[in-house]
């Protein structure tokens, strides 16, 4: 079989020449001052990207993860359970888990991917201590608010996984500053990326205070030596916030270059098979996934497949491929869950047939052309 080289690859980081010449000029400075961790790289980095976000604060970790298990533990979460969307990267369950939570897992609503309220209602717990809305592709729920009621009805801190979500807006505010905490990666696929780190943002001085602390094996002075409370080493490098500075100086443009992409693929795709997935008035995504609906009962990894050998197109990984309560580790390890699995019927309807298209900074209008006829093309030959 005759493969057609690659035309159309699932992303390009935005760094460019200018960028890896200043990088490399900071670099050769920052290890001839032998200065690598917790340096001023760090607090800048911190500080510019609190002020993109809208927040008071900003706590730099070493990655995503990090960022939930971080704000898991201020949150005291152990013996308690957390609310996720079933439609989430699983290192949002597994942050939890990993600070003595059990999961609750709520179905999704049926256009966008997003948490349901309804099904978030029914579910939610005495003894849940966090609502984890998912910011799934760059966009934001527009029930985001009575979602936030709910948990604070029940007692329970609103908290953003807002890692798909770097400069995502609705209402004039940015993912990150709708609740008690946002979590960022910044994973090389994301928005933004420092190769590996992560972020969270907050308002609150006595939450941001836990989390110094926590990231610090439980120093409140860092180099101190006395250790106040419990804490692990989730602390960032110098050599990733050199690399989160320097995205920051353009991140208003990637974000705007997405959403561009974005505007090009929902004009291709009206009237055709494929369903995209679309903002309500006042959403801004930041499109970190450009996600459609492939038509019920077609074979997606047939379509991945065929799109690559045949075209040259390569589709990105979707968010995600398989419903969440469909995971082997929640029947293999039932006590990790605050309640038995059951269906969800919304999402294991929905999670088959999602794709995702490339989309990144300086996409061509040619080049999605191309992707889009050669889905649609594809598609036909079914």
């Amino acid at each position: 079989m005759t493969v057609v080289p690659l035309k159309v690859p699932i992303l390009k980081i935005p760094f460019d020449q200018q960028d890896a010449d200043q990088i490399s000029g900071e670099l050769t400075r920052m290890l001839l001052e032998g200065r690598l961790a917790m340096g001023p790289m760090v607090a800048r980095f911190e500080e510019e990207f609190r002020r993109f976000i809208g927040t008071d604060y900003a706590c730099g970790c070493s990655n995503g993860t990090a960022a939930l298990e971080m704000i898991f533990r201020a949150l005291q979460v152990q013996g308690g359970s957390v609310a996720i969307p079933a439609n989430t990267f699983m290192a949002t369950a597994m942050a939890a888990l990993a600070a003595g939570a059990k999961i609750i897992l709520v179905d999704s609503e049926p256009h966008d991917f997003q948490m349901s309220a309804d099904d978030l209602a029914a579910k939610i717990r005495p003894d849940t201590k966090a609502v984890v809305l998912v910011h799934v592709g760059g966009f934001i729920s527009p029930h985001w608010r009575r979602i936030k009621q709910i948990a604070s009805q029940n007692r329970a801190a609103f908290i953003e996984d807002a890692a798909h979500a770097h400069g995502s807006e609705i209402d004039g505010l940015k993912a990150g500053a709708l609740g008690l905490a946002g979590a960022f990666s910044f994973f090389p696929t994301k928005v933004l990326t420092t190769a590996e780190g992560g972020m969270v943002t907050t308002s609150e001085a006595w939450f941001f205070e836990r989390l110094l602390t926590l990231r610090q094996h439980g120093q409140s002075k860092p180099g101190s030596n006395i250790h106040e409370s419990f804490g692990l080493n989730f602390r960032p490098s110098e050599i990733h916030a050199l690399l989160g500075l320097r995205l920051m100086a353009k991140a208003n443009w990637i974000v705007e270059q997405r959403r561009r992409a974005a505007a090009v693929y929902d004009r291709l795709l009206e009237h055709g098979p494929v369903i995209p997935i679309k903002p309500v008035p006042g959403l801004k995504p930041s499109y970190y996934k450009y996600m459609a609906l492939l038509p019920p009962g077609v074979e997606r990894s047939v379509v991945k497949e065929r799109v690559r050998n045949n075209y040259g197109v390569a589709l990105a990984g979707e968010v995600y491929a398989t419903a969440g309560n469909l995971q082997p580790l929640w029947s293999t390890n039932q006590e990790y869950l605050a309640a038995p699995l059951t269906r969800l019927p919304v999402l294991e309807e929905l999670a088959p047939r999602q794709i995702c298209l490339p989309i990144w900074p300086g996409l061509s209008d040619d080049d999605q052309s191309y992707v889009v006829e050669s889905l649609v093309k594809v598609l036909e030959g079914l």
